[in-house]
């Protein structure tokens, strides 16, 4: 069976991995000339540099962590229990909020308290501003969720829907609220990521690189026409394949096929913010991230990669790190000169590195569910073509469900 894969993202070689392991002629098509999609990792100036964002590796399936440590084995990995916090008021509260309060001033603690305490009354509200306060009370939204949120997402929360962020966003319950309190300890407990793996040495990068032994991938081979003849598929002209497995952005995909006009409507719908990442050197933490919700500052988090490996810096005493501006592409240029990006406290003095990354994060809006039923319907329907990913399929995926999902997608076509 031959195989195109469009994009060397994480889910997009997990697929073309196990379909080759399996005996397929997988070829990969990657429009950049370095693998990884939003996984990737680079060095500049001796630092390291995760320029889409930090990616860690930790999974509910046992499956995706055999399958990841047989191909870069469990050695090479650090095991790292978050150390996440918030910037908040001047101080560095610890993560996540609602079990931290006994970290705030008495007034603020008391004002979460008491709102949490008289919480999640009522029917549960459809829109994701409603929900938050319903489900955190209006204290913990107004210190913390609601202007955070408004940072991340740059889109009105209240024209957003709920049922993405079960298993993203941790739901301590109010007697995990009333134990961290009593106890005066903020420890997480059973949240989601908090315990994670990241390479030693060469970022997640190595992983990707890992996973991509073998693999025919074709670079700088941007996809520019998709086309179906004679029951066959042809990439750019390349073929005929079987099938084809998409994980490009669906975007780009009425511009390189011919797709009904409803289908292109739909995927014209969609909504997604980008994001601009800027890496500097920093003093010393052992922070792994930093949430940043007040409005003073354009930054809503920094990633501090130095906390993720011992290797990651070029400097003894010092740490590297990465923080993150949502939205349009940022001018990083006198980054140094502007106070508004980061609380002084977080040591920046200069840039040494930046990324735009135009397709970062779904943006689950009103119409999201219906645009993407209308997209599923018509693709299931094509015969040899499967979405992927988190860009092809448009979900909130991180990297261990882009493996699952691989390793079911995989499963799926060897049945037919």
């Amino acid at each position: 069976m031959r195989i195109a894969v469009l994009g060397a993202g994480i889910s997009g070689l997990s697929a073309a991995r196990l379909l080759k392991d399996r005996g397929c002629d997988v070829t990969v098509y990657e429009k950049n000339p370095t693998i990884g999609g939003l996984a990737r990792s680079r060095v500049t100036d001796g630092v390291l540099y995760d320029p889409h964002g930090g990616h860690i590796l930790n999974s509910k399936h046992p499956e995706v962590m055999d399958w990841a440590f047989s191909l870069y084995p469990k050695e090479n990995w650090q095991f790292t229990e978050r150390n996440a916090k918030i910037y908040f008021n001047g101080k560095f509260v610890s993560y996540p909020f609602e079990l931290s309060l006994c970290e705030l001033d008495t007034e603020d603690a008391v004002n979460c308290v008491h709102d949490f305490i008289l919480s999640q009354q009522g029917p549960r509200p459809d829109n994701y501003r409603d929900w938050l306060v319903w489900n955190f009370g209006q204290a913990i939204c107004d210190y913390y969720m609601i202007p955070y949120n408004e940072k991340i997402w740059a889109y009105p929360l209240e024209k957003m829907e709920t049922h993405w962020m079960e298993g993203k966003m941790p739901l301590p319950t109010k007697k995990d609220m009333i134990r961290s309190m009593l106890l005066k300890d903020p420890t997480e407990r059973k949240m989601p990521h908090s315990t994670f793996y990241y390479p030693l040495h060469g970022g997640i990068q190595s992983f990707v690189d890992a996973v991509a032994a073998g693999l025919r991938i074709y670079r700088n081979a941007s996809v520019q026409r998709i086309e179906r003849q004679e029951n066959q598929w042809f990439v750019n002209g390349d073929g005929p394949y079987d099938w084809v497995i998409s994980t490009i952005p669906l975007p780009i995909l009425p511009h390189v096929m011919n797709l009904p006009v409803h289908v292109a409507e739909s995927i014209g719908d969609l909504k997604y913010n980008s994001l601009t990442t800027v890496l500097f050197e920093c003093p010393e933490t052992d922070v792994t991230w930093l949430y940043i919700p007040s409005h003073d500052y354009r930054s809503h988090r920094v990633g501090y990669q130095s906390t993720l490996t011992p290797y990651a810096g070029n400097q003894p005493g010092g740490s590297c790190a990465a923080l993150e501006i949502i939205g349009s592409r940022f001018d990083v240029e006198g980054l140094d000169r502007q106070p508004n990006i980061l609380p002084v406290e977080l040591g920046y003095t200069q840039t040494l590195d930046s990324e735009f990354t135009e397709y970062a994060y779904v943006i689950h809006d009103w119409n999201i569910r219906r645009n993407l039923a209308c997209v599923n319907e018509y693709f299931d329907s094509l015969p040899g073509f499967e979405l992927l990913g988190r860009w092809g399929r448009w979900n909130y995926n991180n990297m261990d469900l882009c493996i699952w999902d691989a390793m079911k997608l995989t499963e799926k076509l060897e049945l037919k």
